[in-house]
């Protein structure tokens, strides 16, 4: 037993551990859909300010509607990015709180990281042309500052899996400084995040564009771009999948080579959901007048199953250390109650928004 791993918290939770696995897996579900929206919708919205010659329409007008959408997503992003990271302090609490103080320096500067990007996503939406080639360095800021703190969270995430080096990191230096650099999961894992983002960001661009209706041209111009996007940042995606599949700690990548039906299972439909989604898109790009309807739903399918991947990935580094079963339950239904009806009420006004937020006029 690792003496650095704390103790389980001696107060019950309010519920059985599986109900909090699964709000952890469906609040990261919306929680990564804005965060996708947001880092990779900013990553198109540099390359379309950083692109010279071409169509000059076509990068303005994603150049504008996304520079508008930016504000929405950032707070969105950091909105529905709360309840999983609660869930998670609540099953995994001693190794994320442990991993947390471990880097807690680059931990804290999360939240003026946030802040200034905020500032500069609002700057750019509303103040983007009077910038000038200013713009530029607002709009990088911004997406600076997300990919920033979602390279935070991955060391942190991935530092929190790893309790053997607990000890020899703060003993080392117990001053907060630590990240993981070292751990030949975490760029992996980072990049494969940041490719999805894109790719993901592209198929929103396609979606949005088909609300285009006064000019055609620039609709499929758009949607073409979406699907180029999602293509081809989906291609190398699949090769940084199979370098974070190797680059996984021997025992854990045995689970998914055969050693667990479930991480096995869950790895052959993460692969077969990738072809599917480079098949829908190709047929999408090849005739325009398809829906993209089963491409979304291919797409967001596969978020869920990486996030499942994600858990069974944890689980087995953590096997031995952190037994869900052991976590005292004393269930409180008065509360577990107002929950529930809060949690609908929320989703129930998040679409209202959402819908909305789609059915304003472009400008």
């Amino acid at each position: 037993m690792n003496p650095f791993v704390p103790s389980p918290d001696v107060l019950p939770i309010p519920a059985p551990a599986p109900l909090f696995e699964a709000l952890l897996h469906l609040t990261f579900l919306v929680h990564l859909l804005f965060m996708n929206a947001l880092l990779g919708g900013g990553v198109i919205l540099l390359a379309s300010l950083s692109t010279r010659g071409g169509d000059r329409e076509l990068h303005e007008t994603i150049v504008e509607r996304i520079s508008k959408l930016l504000p929405t997503l950032f707070a969105g992003t950091v909105t529905f990015g709360v309840a999983p990271l609660l869930f998670l302090q609540t099953l995994y609490g001693g190794f994320f709180y442990t991993s947390s103080i471990l880097m807690g320096w680059p931990w804290f500067a999360t939240v003026p990281l946030l802040i200034v990007g905020y500032y500069a996503a609002y700057l750019n939406a509303f103040r983007g042309r009077r910038l000038g080639g200013g713009r530029r360095w607002a709009a990088g800021v911004a997406v600076g500052c997300v990919a920033l703190v979602g390279f935070a969270f991955s060391n942190n995430t991935t530092l929190m899996l790893t309790p053997e080096k607990w000890g020899r990191l703060y003993f080392a230096s117990p001053g907060g400084l630590h990240l993981n650099l070292g751990e030949a999961l975490l760029w992996p894992r980072f990049l494969h995040m940041a490719l999805g983002a894109v790719a993901v960001a592209g198929l929103l661009l396609a979606l949005l564009a088909r609300r285009e209706r006064a000019d055609a041209r620039l609709r499929e111009a758009l949607v073409r771009r979406g699907l180029d996007t999602f293509l081809a940042v989906t291609v190398v995606n699949v090769m940084v999948g199979f370098w974070y599949l190797l680059a996984l700690r021997e025992d854990v990548r045995r689970l998914f080579m055969g050693g667990s039906g479930h991480a096995t299972g869950l790895l052959g439909l993460g692969v077969a959901l990738s072809l599917v989604l480079l098949l829908l898109a190709w047929r999408v790009r090849t005739v325009p007048a398809r829906s993209l309807k089963p491409l979304a739903w291919a797409t967001l399918l596969t978020l869920a199953v990486m996030i499942l991947m994600r858990d069974a990935a944890r689980a087995g580094y953590l096997a031995g250390m952190a037994n869900l079963q052991e976590i005292p339950v004393r269930t409180q239904a008065l509360n577990l109650a107002i929950f529930a009806v809060l949690l609908l009420g929320g989703i129930a006004t998040v679409v209202w928004m959402v819908r909305k937020l789609l059915a304003a006029p472009s400008r």
